[in-house]
């Protein structure tokens, strides 16, 4: 018997296994929910921009993987207000600051995804209806803000 979620896939599909989109980002982007489940690069190579999120809506879900190693510019993914909840872990070991700007118990309206970064670190964001939930991988402190 297969899982309800496979069952999903193909009924959504076609197919036994699924595809998602993959797309690159090099400049300002307005998020819909019809992007959902999509799997960005992220490179500023041409300069800073934002990423802008749609108000929350219930199961929308973003991936952004940095694909310029030490990008040449910032770039802020930016929700609707103050309610950008999680973590950020970090990859190097030391004492005093892993994870020292994720967003805990205070909400935050912007993930920065900074110039000291590396390629392959992540962020994702995942929506309740009411919160945008944050979880990312990064190699080197500082490199995933947010503010």
């Amino acid at each position: 018997m297969k899982s309800k979620y496979q069952n999903d896939q193909k009924s959504n599909f076609g197919n036994e296994f699924s595809l998602f989109a993959v797309e690159a980002l090099t400049i300002a982007i307005e998020l819909a929910a019809e992007d959902s489940g999509k799997f960005y690069t992220v490179d500023s190579a041409g300069g800073a921009y934002e990423i802008t999120l749609p108000a929350p809506t219930k199961g929308i879900r973003y991936d952004f993987v940095v694909k310029e190693d030490t990008p040449t510019a910032a770039v802020t993914i930016k929700a609707t207000d103050t309610i950008i909840y999680g973590r950020f872990l970090e990859g190097e070991v030391d004492t005093s600051s892993d994870a020292n700007d994720s967003a805990g118990a205070t909400g935050q309206t912007n993930v920065i995804i900074g110039t000291a970064a590396n390629t392959g670190d992540s962020v994702r964001l995942v929506s309740d209806g009411t919160y945008w939930y944050a979880q990312g991988v990064t190699a080197l402190d500082g490199s995933i803000t947010v503010s």
